[in-house]
């Protein structure tokens, strides 16, 4: 119990500090290659992939901040972060 408060104050951490310095609740494509320092190939490689949560408003995707941070927990926790 204590690891899953520890997770929940990690993940809330981190979704506060996102969303503080981006000035919004979604991240889309940009963003994320900025938080991740990967390429536009492999950004959308990753949000196209069956478990990354992103939704598609048009022809755009996009990941609310929550659901990234979750998403990067579950993951990248065996130090390959981006593989």
């Amino acid at each position: 119990m204590k690891n899953d408060l520890q997770l929940e104050t990690l993940i809330s951490i981190e979704t506060n500090r996102l969303a503080q310095k981006y000035k919004k609740d979604y991240l889309d494509l940009q963003d994320i290659m900025q938080i991740t320092g990967l390429g536009r190939d492999k950004v959308r490689e990753i949000m196209n992939s069956k478990d990354f949560p992103s939704s598609k408003y048009g022809h755009k995707k996009s990941v609310s901040i929550v659901a990234f941070v979750m998403w990067q927990m579950k993951n990248n926790t065996n130090g390959d972060i981006y593989g």
